[in-house]
């Protein structure tokens, strides 16, 4: 249940043509959130969108809950559709927003993002405490 402009990972060949940033939902088409805490514990998101379709799950050790599939989606788009960073934005600002939006709290020993834009641009955040 991903809306229909959110951008989708296109196969590279002449003949599909690469969605644009400019009127989708967010710009990014895999997201990976992994944090840990104290006592092993962690907090990890995983969303990717595909031409097969959508797939994400968020698994969170802290609380003891795992949410996959539509559920996931749905808990996942409005944080993304907040997101106000790109490709171009400061490691330390994508980290604090995301943390920020997610609710997650800065006591944590390390924490790692990986994106992937809508434009095929792949980037890692990492921070640790």
């Amino acid at each position: 249940n991903v809306p229909d402009n959110a951008p989708v990972e296109q196969k590279k060949d002449t003949s599909t043509t690469s969605t644009t940033t400019s009127d989708a939902a967010f710009n990014f088409t895999h997201f990976d959130l992994e944090i840990e805490y104290a006592d092993n514990k962690s907090y990890d998101v995983s969303y990717e969108n595909e031409a097969n379709g959508a797939e994400a799950k968020i698994e969170d050790e802290v609380n003891n809950s795992v949410v996959q599939g539509n559920d996931a989606t749905n808990t996942l788009l409005p944080i993304f559709e907040s997101f106000t960073f790109d490709a171009s934005t400061d490691s330390d600002a994508v980290i604090d927003e995301v943390l920020k939006k997610f609710g997650q709290p800065n006591n944590f020993k390390s924490v790692e993002i990986d994106i992937q834009f809508a434009d095929g641009t792949k980037k890692e955040y990492k921070r640790t405490q």
